[in-house]
């Protein structure tokens, strides 16, 4: 995609907006420094109003007179739980955390079009509203965001995100319509046993076999209950329990994932998992109690959306088809609500040799000039050439 003279004059904002951001790596909801810096830079470009939704996440509003529609855009804001070892001058202060989903390149791109957007007013007509969501890495944060009014006051009639993405090359988008994100819930399963000393195995009900003989039996509600053709994961990757070598454990803690890309699906596991549970508490005595601890939907974007994106780009060289991954995505919540379009942005090569949240994970920052180029086309600011 060939980039617009006011576009490719931001290169240099765009290094520097990043790598700024990419020092100060917060997690969750406690993003006070990044909050700050992106309402500080937001200043410069003047929105019309500026709201804090969902703690420190950030609604910035423009609108124009006659418009028919809104339109949001949206970028995520926290970092991860990682030590950065990239050892780049711009590396994280904060111990243990660190920029290493790319969320401080998704705040850039939001940043220099709310700058296009103040310099070129008159070209604008829609209103717009740009979203810096906090809590997207496991606690939801678009939730919070929609429930407190991120979608309403001006209404807004569709949504767009962009993700940097290290299997597509550097200077493409990817997409497809319908499913494209994972639909995800991360789980516990208590094991209520009971305790007896292990030379009287008999005087107990022992969770750490009942928890062993559930992992075993899980696996089968996909791979005997679920058509193959139908993408779907189950994990158990934590297991905790126990307390001594001689004592029968009366408590075990089963933590773990199921990924799919159908609703319909996920109920069906989620009664078979039920039906699992309820027929091993029978045969073993113990006691299971099943709690969801996190819920992303499924990222589905609508295929008018898709071949909407079509038409704002040169050629269709510039963008791959992608295969759905089982990764997940808070952003489904706004699609939950309005039509909105979910777009992966190219940053294989170059200084990008690593995958999401690695702790050597680092790339180019004029890639993001791309999604800037997209983000300014569809509102009208720029053309694209002939």
């Amino acid at each position: 995609m060939q980039l617009h003279p006011s576009v490719q004059g931001l290169k240099e904002e765009c290094t520097h907006l990043r790598q700024a951001l990419h020092r100060i790596p917060e997690l969750g909801y406690e993003l006070f420094e990044t909050h700050a810096f992106v309402l500080r830079a937001l200043s410069q470009s003047r929105p019309d109003r500026i709201e804090i939704l969902a703690g420190t996440g950030i609604k910035a509003v423009y609108m124009t007179p006659g418009a028919r529609q809104t339109i949001a855009l949206r970028a995520d804001m926290d970092g991860i739980a990682t030590t950065e070892q990239t050892g780049a001058a711009y590396a994280s202060v904060h111990t243990g955390q660190m920029h290493g989903c790319g969320h401080d390149g998704h705040m850039t791109m939001l940043l220099l079009t709310a700058k296009l957007i103040h310099e070129n007013r008159a070209k604008l007509h829609t209103n717009v509203v740009l979203l810096f969501q906090p809590a997207e890495e496991g606690k939801g944060g678009a939730r919070n965001m929609v429930a407190e009014g991120a979608l309403e006051n001006p209404h807004v009639d569709r949504i767009y995100g962009l993700h940097v993405w290290p299997t597509v090359p550097s200077g493409k988008f990817g997409v497809r319509w319908g499913p494209m994100m994972a639909q995800t819930c991360e789980f516990d399963i208590l094991v209520h046993g009971k305790s007896a000393h292990g030379a009287s195995p008999q005087m107990g009900v022992d969770a750490i076999v009942s928890a062993a003989e559930l992992i075993t039996l899980l696996q089968t509600a996909i791979t005997r209950n679920v058509d193959p053709h139908q993408d779907t994961l189950l994990t158990i990757g934590k297991i905790q329990g126990g307390v001594a070598h001689n004592v029968i454990a009366d408590e075990v803690t089963l933590s773990g994932t199921l990924r799919v890309f159908s609703s319909a699906v996920y109920d069906q596991l989620r009664q078979r998992i039920t039906a699992m549970i309820n027929g091993l508490s029978t045969a073993t005595g113990a006691k299971f109690d099943f709690k969801e601890l996190m819920h992303y939907p499924c990222v589905d974007n609508p295929r008018p959306l898709v071949e909407e994106f079509y038409t704002y780009l040169d050629d269709m060289s510039d963008v791959m088809l992608v295969e759905p991954v089982m990764a997940a995505e808070d952003f489904a919540y706004y699609q939950k609500n309005i039509p909105g379009l979910f777009v992966f942005l190219g940053i294989q090569g170059g200084k990008n040799e690593h995958s999401l949240h690695n702790c050597h994970f680092d790339f180019d920052e004029e890639n993001l000039l791309l999604g800037v180029e997209l983000y300014a086309r569809l509102l009208g600011l720029v053309e694209k050439p002939n």
